[in-house]
């Protein structure tokens, strides 16, 4: 017996579908919140992220030539609230920033001038481009064209310095306080916000007699590659940790100053 058998497919009917485009306004509204959150996506960075500066002066040439813009990682070392807010120049309370790694020697940074030893801090920001030759606990010894740094001596031909010799504060570091000794602290002592006074050889710190002090915070020695004319630490002193805004990286445009783009400069990153 022969048996066949099998099964048809149904017949399907084709259905042909439209989408329809929506034809619907873009709303004032919806613009406005798309720019709103731009600038604050945009602020959120410049406070806390990175930051860009634009080289006005030559005493980092040749590694920064004035002309070039400079990319600047806010991030490098810290997180948290910096110690002005971008923009306005409001000054922040210390501690906002949590430090994960310090600054290393040969980083070139960015930071806000605390002001020459005695001043105040300034209200309006002073922002600097310098390199880090002494860490916290240095040894710093000058002679004429040469500076050894612990140990090591390295020859800057052309720079005249006249003998001196420094130790670069460090946090913990105890400090004698005399009245021999006190010009030497002064300006450290006031960096931290003490108020001093001398009075029959005997100093007092916020009103209170004491003979010794203990350092509250790292402190840096920053010069400029052009060391020649730089204003740097040689000028007004080592700097505190909270004033380093944060470590340059990157020249991401350069113009000289007849308006000529400098294309070779563009991407070389510092070190």
């Amino acid at each position: 017996m022969a048996c066949s058998g099998g099964l048809s497919a149904p017949k399907l009917r084709g259905h042909s579908s439209q989408v329809k485009r929506s034809t619907a306004p873009v709303r004032w509204q919806d613009m406005l919140w798309a720019a709103v959150a731009a600038v604050a996506v945009a602020l959120v960075l410049k406070t806390f992220v990175i930051d860009f500066s634009r080289v006005s002066s030559a005493s980092m040439a040749p590694t920064l030539l004035p002309g070039d813009y400079v990319l600047i990682s806010k991030v490098a070392y810290a997180i948290g609230l910096p110690s002005r807010l971008p923009l306005v120049g409001l000054l922040l309370p210390e501690g906002l920033r949590w430090w994960y790694r310090m600054p290393r020697r040969w980083d070139v940074v960015v930071l806000d001038f605390p002001g020459m030893p005695g001043q105040v801090r300034p209200d309006t920001p002073q922002y600097l481009l310098k390199r880090v030759v002494g860490l916290p606990g240095d040894t710093l010894r000058f002679n004429g064209d040469t500076l050894v740094i612990n140990h090591t001596a390295y020859l800057l031909p052309g720079m005249q310095q006249k003998p001196q010799r420094l130790v670069v504060p460090y946090r913990g570091m105890r400090v004698q306080l005399s009245a021999r000794t006190l010009s030497q602290w002064l300006p450290l002592l006031q960096r931290e916000g003490r108020r001093v006074e001398l009075r029959n050889d005997t100093v007092f710190l916020d009103g209170i007699p004491t003979t010794s002090y203990t350092v509250q915070q790292d402190y840096f020695f920053l010069m400029g590659d052009n060391y020649r004319t730089s204003w740097d630490s040689r000028h007004w002193g080592v700097v505190p940790q909270q004033v380093i805004v944060g470590k340059a990286v990157v020249i991401y445009y350069s113009r000289a100053d007849n308006g000529r783009v400098r294309w070779n400069r563009i991407g070389h990153f510092l070190h």
